[in-house]
């Protein structure tokens, strides 16, 4: 019984000991990505000093003006971190990235 069970794991052990674990260059510019991110995370950071009624509004409004900023539209935008977020290392890296650049803008 051992044996038979051993044979029937062995090509999912064989199958997985093959796999890659780098998942290769990402189909999109993350650098351009973590530009829009970041201003995104800044204008949304803006609208917390607005006061509730309108603030939902205020953010749709600078949520598209980044956007238009960067060339993108809701859509696109949207696509793209679909894209991104398949892949946990490129998504890391988008938002590491981000965090890192909105970080020296708060300094200057």
């Amino acid at each position: 019984m051992t044996v038979v069970r051993l044979l029937l794991l062995l090509p999912l052990l064989l199958a997985t000991s093959c796999a890659s674990l780098d998942p290769g260059p990402p189909p999109v510019d993350i650098v351009a990505l973590s530009e829009v991110i970041a201003d995104l995370q800044l204008a949304q950071s803006i609208t917390t000093e607005i006061p509730v009624a309108v603030r939902d509004s205020m953010q749709a409004v600078y949520h598209e003006s980044v956007l238009a900023e960067h060339g993108l539209t809701r859509r696109s935008f949207d696509s793209l971190l679909w894209i991104v977020r398949q892949e946990p290392q490129w998504i890391d890296t988008v938002y590491s990235r981000a965090g890192e650049l909105i970080a020296r803008k708060m300094v200057e």
